[in-house]
């Protein structure tokens, strides 16, 4: 049978990084097996429901190359692929289940589902629907659907024996059924739960491996009894183990570590970082390797690499391999990919001159080897742009020795005689002042940079005056001696 997976996004907020993980995972088996991925929507959910959430989650998966082969605005042959527009399909299975006794009418009101579920707790028994509706009579059923015609259907879990199945990651697993609960199949507003609308839609669309969050175990007894129910075959589980953050805890909106995968896009790292990362987050070849290409992780990806423990949700990982990404790109390629934080900084315009361009990849060209992220330009390139500088804090002890305006005289001295503003000769005009005083290299050096950039860090000075120009960095070097 040929490999299908499924996406399955709820539009209810931003995409989470641990959904894209599993976008990832699916991805990259179906293509590693030849089959087929499939993005459906799963957008039941109406009051949760946020209209920018799909927009952002298929801009995500697109961005980092993750192409369904069916889906919205694919199209396909299983479709409609928004579970909001098959709710004929959900109503005739439901009845199909009703009709078999497999199913029944609950007509509980909420409050006193409220006041049963109050009970439970004081007395501290494991919560969960007492089946009141389950054993009534036609009569009964038919007298009630007069009062309520709207009410929600509930699946018969079995209340012996057990449910077990077999985990890709996890091996055998076992739930006991006297513990399960009676779950709502159809909501009293006619629209499915994920429970049941998913095991649906799976078999129709022909799902042949779910993979799926671990938080979705609990839930899988469920699944297995309605497939059993209607006589379909279960596809294969895989339930790859939480995302952690950097304290061991689990990923979540209240962790440390930024869980909205559009923020990561927002901050400039690249797509093929990204990829490279969430697939080795919770996987591995088998070999000692650090960079993948696309190409590569569909080659190698299998279901047996999915570790069967934690990931770590590691930034300085990420950091490390977005700058490796970035150093691979071509001075050229990393100018057009900053250029949008450029721009939006103020630093180029949106229809930028030949003078501009030029300027802006003799800049890219100093921070090439600095740059982790495409967002950190504005911030790495300022001082090239920005004549009135801010000093960096830390430097300005620099200004408070004795000596240190002398010394810049005759540096801007050397400076002003120098006719070629190219790295040698400027090289030659600073240090001759070590002729000229007795100073250390250091401080001279140092007090340089901090008069012409601001900063105690950054790439070569002379590399950087050679970008600021002449005028410029005499107009600075007069600036900071009037300031300090």
């Amino acid at each position: 049978m040929k490999v299908r997976t499924r996406f399955a996004p709820s539009p209810t907020g931003s995409p989470h990084i641990g959904n894209i993980r599993t976008a990832v995972f699916d991805y990259l088996f179906a293509m590693h097996e030849g089959g087929d991925f499939i993005l459906r929507v799963e957008d039941t959910d109406r009051t949760r429901y946020v209209e920018s959430s799909l927009g952002d989650m298929m801009k995500g998966l697109r961005w980092m190359g993750l192409d369904w082969t069916e889906g919205p605005d694919v199209g396909g042959d299983y479709g409609p692929y928004f579970q909001s527009e098959r709710l004929e399909i959900y109503h005739k299975y439901a009845q199909q289940l009703i009709d078999e006794g497999k199913a029944y009418y609950c007509f509980c009101s909420k409050e006193r589902l409220e006041e049963m579920r109050a009970l439970q707790v004081a007395a501290k028994t494991p919560p969960g629907y007492d089946r009141k509706c389950r054993d009534l009579i036609p009569e009964e059923v038919a007298e009630k659907l007069k009062e309520n015609p709207h009410p929600v259907i509930r699946f018969k879990m079995k209340r012996e024996g057990v449910t077990e199945f077999e985990d890709v990651v996890r091996g055998k697993i076992t739930f006991q059924n006297d513990i399960q609960d009676d779950f709502i199949a159809i909501k009293a507003d006619g629209f499915p739960t994920y429970h049941f609308a998913s095991i649906v839609d799976d078999h129709l669309m022909k799902i042949t491996h779910v993979i799926r969050g671990s938080e979705w175990i609990a839930s899988t007894p469920k699944h297995l009894q309605l497939y059993e129910a209607f006589g379909w075959e279960p596809p294969i589980w895989v339930h790859p183990e939480l995302i952690l953050d950097e304290k061991g805890k689990k990923l979540s909106k209240r962790s440390d570590t930024v869980t909205a995968f559009m923020s990561y896009i927002d901050a400039g790292y690249l797509p093929e970082a990204m990829l490279n990362f969430m697939a080795t987050m919770g996987w591995s070849s088998g070999e000692d390797k650090k960079l993948f290409s696309k190409e590569e992780l569909i080659e190698k990806f299998t279901l047996e690499g999915i570790v069967n423990h934690p990931a770590i949700f590691d930034l300085p990982k990420l950091n490390d391999l977005n700058g490796e990404y970035i150093r691979m790109k071509t001075s050229e390629e990393l100018m057009v990919l900053i250029m949008p934080y450029m721009q939006k900084a103020g630093y180029v315009s949106e229809n930028p001159s030949e003078e501009e361009l030029k300027k802006l990849l003799e800049v890219t060209k100093l921070i090439h080897d600095r740059i982790v992220t495409l967002s950190e330009a504005p911030m790495l390139t300022e001082f090239f742009y920005k004549n009135d500088l801010e000093y960096e804090e830390k430097g300005l002890k620099r200004f408070k020795k004795d000596f240190w305006k002398e010394m810049m005289t005759h540096v801007k001295e050397n400076l002003e005689a120098c006719d070629d503003w190219t790295y040698t000769p400027l090289e030659t005009a600073i240090k001759s002042t070590l002729d000229q005083m007795d100073i250390k290299v250091g401080d001279l050096m140092a007090t340089t940079r901090m008069c012409i950039t601001g900063r105690t860090w950054g790439p070569g000075l002379y590399e950087c005056m050679e970008v600021i120009g002449k005028e410029e960095c005499i107009n600075r070097i007069n600036r900071a001696m009037e300031l300090y």
